[in-house]
């Protein structure tokens, strides 16, 4: 589970950063869009940052996500994977 519980980060990532290109949004006005600042984005996009449930909802929302991509987003979530620190290799 560990190389999973690394990848997932990557892939969501990348996966949220290619989304919000194609709605044509760049980080700083796709954060005020979804009501989180535009670091939180960059932390997300960049794996530095595990969003909780309620990020990726405002994210897909500001980015206009068609149900079945919102749920592959939260898919792409760790939350699962996470202990209950809610902390990676605990």
């Amino acid at each position: 589970m560990g190389s999973e519980r690394q990848e997932r980060p990557k892939v969501l990532g990348a996966r949220l950063r290619a989304l919000r290109d194609e709605a044509g949004l760049s980080g700083c006005s796709a954060g005020p869009e979804a009501g989180v600042g535009w670091p939180t984005v960059s932390k997300v996009e960049n794996r530095r940052l595990v969003p909780c449930s309620d990020v990726l909802e405002r994210l897909s929302r500001a980015l206009l996500l068609d149900e079945a991509t919102s749920r592959e987003v939260r898919d792409l979530s760790v939350w699962p994977l996470l202990t209950s620190y809610g902390r990676h290799g605990s």
